[in-house]
């Protein structure tokens, strides 16, 4: 059997090391796991297909903020999470029903049909990154039903 240096593989362990160093650095920077600059690399780079990805993805962002939460946990008093647990508790139920479904649609599309989902994804995502943070901004770019 060959190893992946060996067939050309680009999935190497300093070049995997070096790009999660990255991604946790530029997701920590703006409070998210990372998996929006993860699920690039995992496709393009690594050559994962897109569902493998996908999963690899969602694995790691777990484990990403499991392992934050203890030294985030200081940062917000306690206080104000348990002022606004109906609004965490909808957002918990929302996303875990939508990866749920999200997840099942995942595995049913075609692979070139997911390749175009996750493309047109990131793109809202870059869109919102770079157009919705203004500094001196008084309100949110999305409110209300978006």
């Amino acid at each position: 059997m060959q190893t992946d240096a060996e067939n050309g593989d680009q999935r190497s362990l300093p070049g995997s090391f070096s790009s999660g160093a990255v991604i946790g650095t530029l997701g920590g920077l703006i409070g998210l796991g990372g998996a929006e600059f993860r699920l690039p690399l995992l496709i393009g780079v690594f050559r994962f297909a897109a569902l493998e990805a996908v999963i690899l993805n969602k694995a790691m962002s777990l484990v990403v903020v499991a392992t934050a939460l203890p030294f985030r946990a200081g940062t917000v008093p306690f206080g104000v999470i348990a002022d606004n647990w109906p609004i965490l508790l909808n957002l918990l139920i929302g996303s875990l029903a939508g990866a749920w479904f999200g997840a099942g649609w995942a595995t049913r599309l075609r692979s070139e049909t997911l390749y175009k989902v996750i493309a047109i994804m990131l793109v809202l995502i870059a869109t919102v990154l770079v157009f919705g943070h203004d500094v001196t901004a008084e309100e949110a770019m999305l409110s209300g039903a978006p």
